[in-house]
């Protein structure tokens, strides 16, 4: 109880700390998918999405994700048109996540020292910022609630031997699966974290039984996903498939992403490049065969985590790759910190070149942070047109957009010179044709103004 006390304070600290630093963004109105996907739905829309798209709009993806629009109505109809209260709710959600990883890792071994610096790199990240600026990613951080919560009551079960914890631990993942697909590795991850977990190799019985019954459970949700849903998406193994899965992993090692413009930004990635080198080394030189097959187990449930890139790769869908690949870090340091052999100044040189490159982890990624809550700024000439998409009905089909909400969001535009589908079309054609006239009047952000970096980018 007081371990759980303590990580909850831990990431009440951090989540403090950066609200206070991104306090600007609070204010930030809907956009995008938000304008649709935030609302109140009739009890005939809600049934729709249990044998048909995503959506009753049919914008989305295609996918059978019914109970994301069992959230998607709580929040419209509990905070309906107030943005501050969407966001604090959003925070909330991933506060409850990461507690839940934070009892995780406990049971993987990690002391509160070490789950400060996995979730400091991660807090600090370009992923944690994607994900909770965006009101309508709040299924993913549910259905990463979920996920967790079926990792718990599996580690739960094989160690108790309670039958209780195994049919929580089937309740949460077939929940997590009506969310979203990144469940589909759970087969495979229980049993990776089982083996980071203990040294006992015992019970691989009832491991196998978890993972047999997680497929079960998969199947017969693809199933469904492919007989009810037209143009339901499969991945694709191919080069391309292959280049988003390892771009996707390459970002989750990177608090400032994949994507870097500029010297300094370039400067801060090669810098932590250099830093998780010189780590690896070290720690292979230092460390004994448990901490590295721990370390090794991490690093494979990273890769592993980051398989959903295959289908549709996103840069806030690398949460739970970021948070296994962060985890690695503190647990190579706390070996190299009691095994070393260093005397002296060499054991202050290798503290200080540890504090030094988790500092530069952190300001790296609340740099990027940064540039992820400048293109959700109201006059963002990226982010207008992708409003104006909505606003103006440019899309497929016409999206059900509360009444209040499209009016404000028609008056946000008409402020900027957007005041019909035609001016929508122009900007989208300018952006592609003459993005240069964006960057010049990005100097004072008064006018439409080009992102350094699109909130779409690895």
């Amino acid at each position: 109880m007081r371990s759980a006390l303590k990580i909850a304070g831990l990431i009440g600290i951090l989540l403090l700390i950066w609200s206070a630093v991104f306090a600007f963004t609070f204010s930030c109105p809907f956009h995008w998918d938000d304008f649709h996907l935030i609302r109140q739905y009739s009890g005939a829309e809600m049934l729709s999405v249990f044998h048909g798209v995503v959506d009753p709009d049919k914008i989305e993806t295609p996918g059978l994700r019914p109970v994301s629009i069992l959230l998607y109505n709580l929040q419209g109809t509990l905070w309906g048109e107030n943005i501050l209260l969407h966001r604090i709710f959003v925070l909330f959600l991933m506060a409850l996540f990461l507690f839940l990883v934070g009892l995780l890792l406990s049971e993987l071994g990690l002391g509160l020292f070490q789950l400060a610096i996995v979730f400091a790199l991660f807090i600090s990240s370009r992923v944690f910022a994607s994900l909770v600026l965006w009101v309508s990613l709040s299924h993913l951080i549910l259905a990463y609630i979920f996920i967790t919560l079926t990792a718990l009551f599996f580690i739960h079960w094989i160690k108790q031997q309670r039958t209780i914890f195994f049919v929580l631990m089937l309740l949460s993942a077939t929940v997590a699966t009506f969310i979203r697909e990144e469940s589909y590795t759970l087969p495979v991850a229980l049993p990776l974290i089982w083996l980071v977990s203990t040294p006992d190799r015992t019970r691989w019985r009832q491991v196998l039984v978890a993972s047999l019954s997680l497929i079960v459970i998969f199947a017969f949700h693809y199933c469904l996903w492919h007989f009810l849903i037209p143009n339901a998406l499969s991945p694709q193994f191919t080069f391309s498939a292959a280049n988003k899965l390892l771009r996707a992993m390459a970002s989750s090692w990177l608090p400032g992403g994949y994507t870097m413009i500029g010297t300094a930004d370039k400067l801060i990635g090669f810098v932590w490049i250099v830093f998780l080198i010189a780590l690896l080394v070290i720690f292979l030189v230092t460390s004994r065969p448990p901490a590295r097959r721990r370390v090794l187990g991490v690093c494979c449930l990273g890769a592993l985590l980051s398989l959903p890139a295959i289908g549709v790769a996103r840069p806030f869908g690398i949460a739970l790759p970021t948070l296994a690949f962060m985890t690695a870090i503190p647990i190579a340091l706390a070996e190299i910190y009691h095994r070393a052999t260093f005397r002296g100044w060499q054991r202050y040189a290798v503290l200080g070149f540890a504090m030094l490159g988790l500092a530069l982890g952190i300001v790296g990624g609340v740099h990027r942070s940064i540039y992820v809550a400048e293109s959700l700024r109201q006059n963002c000439a990226v982010r207008a047109e992708r409003d104006g998409e909505f606003l103006f009905d440019i899309l497929d089909h016409p999206a059900t957009i509360p009444k209040s909400r499209r009016e404000a969001g028609l008056l946000r535009l008409a402020g900027l010179g957007i005041k019909s589908a035609e001016d929508v079309k122009n900007l989208r054609r300018d952006l592609r044709e003459n993005r240069s006239r964006f960057e010049q009047t990005g100097k004072d952000r008064q006018g439409l103004f080009l992102p350094k970096y699109e909130y779409l980018s690895f």
